[in-house]
């Protein structure tokens, strides 16, 4: 699914072609990747010629398309039953990507934000929907460097989505704070883990959705977000979780796109089991949307280096705390699709090496942002990017 508020998020469902089936029967992953020139280290530009190549790569029956920037490239899985399938697509498409940019002059980066976007505006895709968002908001395309990973996890019908989606607001900022991959941001560090985070409330919706009554309610507050002169269609509701409108899933968008195969895998079945989890009915207390809008920021700033919000208690506590609270909310359907041991391995190694935003900050301190950019690009078919986080 695009970042770009104008692209639909049932295009990309219906692309992964995921149906209705038990919550999380199957998924759906999108991954978003930033193609670098190989001599100038700026986002390329590639030939239209050179577009049709790189569209043309569909290993495992996914789909590739163009991105808002002509820099960017978009993986939507085929359907994904379990966790073997997944790591061997998102591979799969990793390793022909990397080599078809490279014999195009390219290499495509698993970077969540661009660390150096060089002078002038971006160049914008041809797609009419971006062209539209340009022209309503110029200045803000023109820095959309910015790359993240989707998650669509199959429903079985609009209620149960609405139960779903009101379960995993609590888990949106922690979920931002794990997939935070972008730390630099035109030539210096931002400050913050998940830069693209930040760029991102930038647009007229986003953050954590709020809580809907059913699934009528959810159809009264997006319409009258639509009927606004500035959200043209439901896909102009970016929120970091939102049911698709033509298509049985829910989608997640809280995470960069990640630096290793196995940490893409690791969160997205990971968020599977917290909407499995979240589509129980619960009589427990919503996070206030205020709260959990400064949890969001908070944890774009920290990543897991700092403290998180509780969702229970509405303190804040260490990151590794809430890890593990989130793992023990979801073991049931982890231990039920057989996920438990995968996901619990890879977050203690995220815990342990870092995120991508850590790994990152390592790496460009030991050999600056070209090797950041050169390291990342040769590195994109690694199932784990060995980036090790400084202690």
């Amino acid at each position: 699914m695009s970042e770009a508020p104008s692209q639909c998020a049932a295009d990309v469902a219906g692309a992964v072609g995921i149906g209705g089936r038990a919550v999380g029967a199957a998924i759906g992953i999108e991954e978003e990747f930033l193609l670098i020139d190989q001599e100038q280290l700026l986002p390329a530009t590639p030939t239209a010629g050179q577009t049709r190549i790189l569209q043309a790569i569909t290993p495992g029956g996914g789909t590739t398309s163009q991105e808002w920037l002509s820099c960017q490239v978009e993986h939507a899985s085929a359907v994904l039953d379990d966790a073997t399938a997944a790591t061997a697509a998102l591979s799969g498409f990793r390793r022909e990507l990397a080599s078809t940019a490279q014999r195009l002059g390219m290499f495509a980066a698993p970077l969540g934000a661009a660390p150096n976007i060089g002078a002038g505006s971006a160049a914008i895709s041809e797609n009419p929907r971006y062209q539209q968002m340009t022209e309503l908001a110029p200045a803000i395309p023109a820095e959309q460097h910015i790359n993240g990973m989707h998650v669509h996890v199959s429903i079985p019908d609009p209620e149960t989505g609405i139960r779903a989606l009101n379960g995993i607001r609590r888990w949106l900022p922690l979920l931002t704070a794990l997939g935070a991959n972008s730390p630099f941001w035109r030539c210096r560090d931002s400050g913050f883990a998940s830069w693209r985070s930040i760029h991102y409330r930038r647009w007229m919706i986003n953050g954590a959705p709020p809580v809907f009554q059913d699934f009528a309610d959810y159809q009264q507050r997006i319409g009258a977000l639509v009927n606004s002169d500035v959200v043209a269609d439901q896909g102009g509701v970016c929120w970091l979780a939102r049911l698709s409108q033509n298509h049985p899933t829910l989608e997640v968008r809280a995470c960069d796109v990640q630096l290793g195969t196995l940490d893409a895998v690791t969160l997205a079945f990971f968020i599977r089991a917290l909407v499995c989890a979240g589509a129980e009915a619960s009589a427990d207390p919503q996070p206030a949307p205020e709260l959990l809008d400064v949890a969001h920021w908070q944890a774009a700033k920290f990543g897991l280096q700092a403290r998180l919000l509780d969702p229970w208690s509405g303190s804040s506590v260490p990151a590794s705390r809430v890890v593990r609270q989130a793992l023990s909310h979801a073991r049931p359907y982890l231990m039920q699709f057989g996920d438990e041991e995968l996901v619990h391995a890879g977050l203690e190694r995220i815990l342990r090496q870092g995120t991508g935003a850590s790994r990152q900050r390592s790496l460009a301190q030991r050999s600056g942002l070209t090797g950041l950019l050169r390291g990342s690009g040769e590195s994109i078919a690694d199932l784990d990017l060995h980036l090790t986080a400084s202690p």
